[in-house]
Parts: C-alpha cells; structure tokens; sequence
C-alpha cells in the first residue's frame, strides 16, 4: 500500500512537471492584459497581488474583469479573495484615496507604510496548489505602462515551486502591511522560507529585518541583487545585452568593464532620462573609489554615460543607447524603456523588478528571476528578440528626422516636440539636442 501510494505521489508531480510552462510578453507589443486576465479567470480561490502601481477605473480590463458580475458573485460568497499590496508613486493622500476605490471593487488592500518602497509587479494566482500561476516581471498594471513603455511580463503555470516563492514574499510582505480599510478573513499560515534550491527567483528581503512589523534596513549590508548580477556578468564569454532603465551601481559598472576587457562584446539600451549633455559628460574624471560597495560609489551616479564617453580597456566592446523621444529632454517619463533584463551569451536571462540602482537595492523591496534557455529556450529567444528590436528601434528614421529639424530651424517652423522613439547613440543625440546651434537659437524653440 506504501508503495503505491508513492508512485501514486510521484505520478502527480511527474504530470504537474509536463505541464509546467512559462512564457513571456512584451508591452507595447503583445495584449499582456488578455493573458494576465486568463489566469485571474482560472483562480479557484485567491488571488495576491504585489503591484506598485494599477489602475483602479474599469477602463483598464483588468480592473473591469474583477468588476464584472461573475467575480464580484464570487468575491460576496467568499469562494474567491483578492488580496493587494499597493505602493503608488503618487502623493500620500492619492494613494490612500486609490487604494479606498480599488476595496470598492472587493479587494482587501493593504500597503506598507514605511520609508521601503514596495517595488514588486506580481501577482500570485492559487499559490499554494498543483494549478498556480505566477505574473511577474517589469511592467505595472497600468494602461499607461501598456502602451508607451517597453516592458516584459513573465507568466509561469503550474510551477509550484516559483509560485511558493513568490507566495512566501507575498506573505511575508502582507503580515506586516497596513489595512487602508476593509479586513477580510484569511487562514493563518505560516510564512515559511524561500526554496535556495530553486535558482530561478530571488528576492532582496534579506537587505531588510523586521521588528514589530516594521522593516528597517539590515545591520550588514548584503547587496542581494547586486552581486547576484556581478556574477552573471563576470561569467559572460561572448555577448551581453543589457535592456535597463538606468544603470547607476559601480559595482555592475566595474563588472560591465572587466567582460569589455576580456572581449566580451557589451550592448546596452537605457531610458531617455540617463542622456547626458555632452558637455557635461566630458567635464569630469571618473571618481576614484577603492571599494566598490560603499554607498557613496553608487548613489548621483550614471554610469551609462561613464561607459559611453569613458577610456578604458574594451571601450570599443560597448555600445550605449537610449530610447529617445522628445525634443525637451526634461520630458523622459512618458514613454520610458522601463524593462530591467540582461541576456548573457544567449543562454542566460536575468529580469524582474529590480532598478539597477542603490534606492532600488537598499530602500526598495524587489525580485530578479533566472532562467537558462536549456530549459526555457523560447522564453529567452523571446527575450533576445525584444532586446534586438529595442536596440535597433527606429533608427532608420533618424536622417529624416534630423532634415525636419533642421529645416524647421531654418525657417522659424513648428513641429511636435515628441517623435517616434528611436534607440540612439548619445552622438546622435547630441545631434538633435544641439541642433538650434547652427541657428543661433535653442532647439526647443522651434518644438511645441
């Protein structure tokens, strides 16, 4: 009798591996809130959610899907909850007046509080059974995230393991958050331990230590995501490409220049915001810092521009661009490159929430997940193919672009300060950003 129930233990988890899948979209291309909605559609009785942002008006069809007749029969006979963690960007009261709308949708909201930015994009669906789905990745739940940004969203079904990670985070999280006004009734389980033996997800709570449901910063700086980077870098052989909102961490910066100066070819796409003035980016030496994790060797840094304009061995193995848009350079928000991945040699994919920055790695609570293409090829051909055609956007219309300009200087025409975003070289951008030069006038002055 033992043994067959052994067997028949080990059948189930063997059927629950083979269906184990995991996938991944790109905003602003793929219909992400269609597969997002799919496995909220599966849940069979909760659904948890870590998001730093969301819409809370039906416009956006996730929240019309929670609104809907059929999930709010649900959520009133209890045979479904939804649980959120929210942070919000917005002041203190706006968030507080979103996170009352969103509990008007049935949703038990609660929030941190703290000066620790909850900086997670997840949601677990079911995570404590055989038919779990986790969402995860760069992108917020927002339209505005939806249709401007370039972002990656990670799904992964019937992985039980990733699933009782994320679900152990999400617990861990919420047993010391704030309710903002409905409490709903939950069994009490334990938060238990993330499984080291799983290497695809990783989370920075151990920067932190928690005292009377507080979070404060750990005594012993660990560096968590960091070094996990380091590592992957500084095991690179050929090829790394680096899609990252803003790389402002001298110990990645460090790694990034050893694999240039083995060989390693080095391209990398960064948000409109890391552009620097050119005569701002050849004014100042690179400071020295014998010891690359301390604070002050990574914060008001961007070593974006360090690596474009920097002399040091294996600069011709590196390539900078930026996702560019917008003629007032102030104005980097609207459409961002807000994915944070890095793909070593084809083989390796690193992505998640995490910022390459010191607020991200020490004030911010966060995630990166790994997957080797030997058990995930698709996932991370998929990665590889955004990250191509991130680099190589629109570049084809910067010649025509930069006539108009030019003609528009000349003869005192107005044309749209916002364009098709194109992946630029900081030379090209110099280009534009210069332009009114020839002129004798600035070049914003002919945009509106």
């Amino acid at each position: 009798m033992k043994k067959t129930i052994v067997s028949f233990a080990f059948l189930i988890a063997s059927l629950c591996s083979a269906s184990a899948k995991v996938s991944a979209l790109f905003h602003p291309y793929d219909d992400t809130f269609t597969a997002i909605i799919e496995r909220l559609e599966r849940a069979e009785s909760q659904i948890d959610l870590a998001l730093y942002n969301v819409d809370s008006s039906v416009r956006n069809p996730i929240i019309a899907f929670i609104a809907s007749d059929e999930t709010q029969a649900k959520l009133r006979s209890g045979s479904l909850k939804i649980r959120l963690l929210f942070e919000g960007y917005q002041s203190r009261k706006r968030n507080i007046e979103k996170m009352v709308r969103l509990e008007t949708f049935g949703i038990d909201v609660r929030y941190l509080g703290s000066s620790r930015k909850m900086h997670h994009k997840f949601g677990v669906i079911d995570g404590n059974g055989f038919n779990s789905s986790v969402i995860t990745g760069s992108a917020n739940w927002s339209l505005t995230s939806k249709k401007h940004y370039n972002e990656n969203i990670l799904f992964f079904d019937h992985e039980e393991r990733v699933a009782n990670n994320f679900q152990i985070e999400f617990n861990t999280l919420w047993s010391i958050a704030k309710e903002i006004g409905y409490a709903g009734h939950y069994d009490d389980k334990e938060m238990g331990l993330i499984d080291s033996s799983s290497s695809k997800v990783s989370f920075n709570i151990n920067n932190f230590r928690i005292v009377n449901k507080r979070l404060y910063k750990s005594k012993v700086k660990s560096w968590v995501m960091t070094k996990k980077l380091v590592k992957a870098i500084d095991s690179a052989q050929t090829h790394i490409q680096i899609a990252t909102t803003r790389i402002k961490l001298r110990p990645l910066y460090n790694a990034i220049k050893r694999a240039a100066a083995r060989g390693v070819k080095v391209d990398i796409v960064v948000t409109m915001g890391e552009y620097g003035h050119k005569s701002k980016r050849y004014s100042k030496p690179e400071e020295v810092c014998p010891d690359e994790y301390q604070k002050n060797c990574s914060t008001s840094k961007n070593f974006s521009i360090l690596l474009d304009a920097g002399r040091y061995k294996g600069r011709d193995n590196v390539d900078v661009r930026i996702k560019f848009f917008n003629i007032r350079t102030g104005a980097f928000l609207y459409k961002q490159m807000h994915s944070k991945y890095m793909i070593i040699d084809g083989e390796t994919l690193y992505t998640g929430s995490f910022n390459w920055s010191y607020s991200a790695e020490f004030n911010h609570i966060e995630n990166i997940v790994r997957l080797e293409a030997k058990n995930h090829e698709e996932v991370v051909q998929s990665f590889i193919h955004d990250f191509n055609r991130i680099y190589s956007l629109e570049r084809e219309l910067y010649s025509d672009f930069v006539s108009k300009l030019d003609h528009a200087l000349k003869y005192d025409e107005k044309i749209p300060c916002g364009f098709t975003p194109m992946s630029l070289t900081f030379e090209e951008i110099d280009r534009i950003v210069l332009a009114g030069k020839r002129f004798n006038k600035e070049t914003t002055e002919v945009c509106k």
